[in-house]
């Protein structure tokens, strides 16, 4: 579960998009000017801060890339940026090195982008340029450096920030939890925590991320957690504990009462994902808190037991967390299968129209439940659908398309309709296709039905029911 720095800021983004989150990233960027010249503003958004490791740590990347976030306040972008990096301060504590658009001297480097988007997903930009960081030999862990960017802009402008590098600092290796299939409903499943401290330097506290998907509910709630809902949500559930208690080098421990969640009336395809890093040091755990409503829990505290204490040393605290290598994690995800079942079914359309006439065939997916259908590899749940004889497609909803561009699948299908990859209990998805009528066909029929398979061969063991998962489209 290793992601690059800052490792999960990248992950939410792209596994959900939601607005608050999105807000919650605007926020986190420089302020942005109104360029000169009336060009796009292209803005780096401050790097967060990066910790690199000691010989002393292990389980770690020896190296580490700041994440280099560049957006833009124009809905379209075609400029040449020259971006000059001044390392010369960090490398004084650490070797640095730059992607291969880039020409250094003395530790400045000169990088050459082009920036080009017709239409920017969120403002961001893709980029080439990085530089690559690791600690010299023989500094002490607690050294800090600054690094510089700027640049400019033959469009436009540009604005830097400023970015920090620390040597040294914890690496919490969790443990991995355990899988369970077959849950019943109404049951109850408890996930043991444990991590060590593998880093180079101990950290003042600790903080855990727990995070739950539809279908489970935390059992308890701890006066030192706080808590957040968001029904049919993929991170439905939330707790974020503080644990007020430093973490040794190789020190071992494990929370003092399992994580335990209830099994509810929805649950099919339901994970538990556990996150542990030192408290304040995470950009992650800010923009979660930031883009949620919580709630403190008023049970008892839930803390931290030693299980091995590791050994106490002079270096000073860390808050950065090293970046652990890809064979060890902070975070691990439980796959938490319910015995339940989900009820797909479809409807179908009926229409009239003569020779030359458009006519429109509205149709819809259910999900009858009581599960909700969660795929967490995000593919999306749909229907295929085949248009009646003697029409030709000429629109359809924007969850449809053809299932490839050849122009006899564009015009005549099948196409593919989908919703998401999260359908929740009792949810219907609605499709249409516009068609017109190139021939009167009596009774000319197609069809709408549940894409479990791309010839019918395979479908879900949530689904046991196949009565209703085909409808007919009729015209005429």
């Amino acid at each position: 579960m290793n992601r690059p720095v800052p490792r999960r800021v990248a992950a939410l983004t792209a596994a959900a998009t939601t607005a608050g989150v999105l807000s919650v990233l605007g926020v986190l960027s420089a302020a942005v000017p109104a360029a000169a010249d009336g060009g796009p503003v292209i803005t780096l958004r401050t790097p967060a801060t990066v910790a690199v490791p000691t010989a002393a740590a292990s389980g770690v990347a020896t190296s580490v890339e700041p994440q280099l976030t560049f957006t833009t306040d124009s809905r379209s972008v075609s400029t040449e940026v020259t971006i000059t990096i001044d390392a010369r301060k960090l490398a004084a504590i650490a070797d640095v090195s730059f992607s291969d658009n880039c020409t250094v001297q003395s530790s400045v480097a000169t990088c050459d982008e082009y920036f080009y988007d017709d239409n920017p997903t969120g403002g961001q930009l893709g980029a080439i340029t990085r530089l690559t960081v690791s600690a010299r030999a023989g500094v002490a862990p607690g050294a800090t450096a600054p690094y510089t960017i700027s640049g400019t802009a033959t469009s436009g402008s540009f604005v830097g920030a400023t970015g920090t590098v620390t040597v040294g600092g914890p690496a919490f290796d969790q443990s991995p939890t355990t899988d369970h299939t077959g849950l019943p409903v109404g049951s109850t499943v408890s996930e043991p925590v444990e991590f060590t401290n593998t880093g180079d330097r101990p950290a003042a506290a600790a903080e855990a991320l727990l995070t739950a998907s539809p279908g489970l509910t935390f059992a308890d709630h701890y006066s030192n957690c706080v808590y957040s809902s968001v029904p049919d949500y993929r991170e439905a559930e939330m707790a974020l504990c503080a644990f007020p208690q430093p973490i040794h080098v190789g020190e071992r421990v494990a929370l003092s009462a399992p994580v335990t969640l209830h099994v509810t009336s929805t649950a099919y395809y339901t994970y538990l994902d556990t996150l542990t890093v030192p408290k304040g040091g995470d950009p992650y755990m800010q923009s979660v808190l930031a883009s949620r409503t919580w709630t403190k829990g008023t049970g008892g505290t839930l803390g931290l037991t030693v299980e091995d204490p590791g050994r106490t040393i002079t270096t000073p605290v860390g808050t950065v967390q090293l970046q652990l290598a890809d064979d060890h994690s902070d975070g691990r995800v439980a796959a938490l299968q319910a015995a339940n079942t989900a009820d797909f079914s479809v409807t179908g359309a009926t229409a009239q129209g003569a020779q030359g006439d458009t006519v429109t065939l509205a149709f819809s997916m259910t999900d009858k439940g009581p599960a909700t259908i969660f795929y967490r590899s995000g593919e999306s749940i749909g229907v295929t659908v085949t248009p009646p004889p003697g029409t030709t497609v000429t629109g359809s909803s924007a969850n449809c398309r053809p299932e490839n561009d050849e122009p006899e699948t564009v015009a005549h299908g099948p196409y593919d309709c989908a919703d998401d990859y999260l359908i929740p209990a009792g949810h219907t998805s609605d499709f249409s296709l516009t068609l017109r009528v190139d021939q009167v066909v009596p009774g000319a029929q197609g069809s709408v039905a549940m894409a479990w398979s791309p010839d019918g061969s395979w479908r879900p063991p949530f689904d046991t029911d196949p009565s209703d998962d085909t409808a007919a489209l009729v015209l005429n």
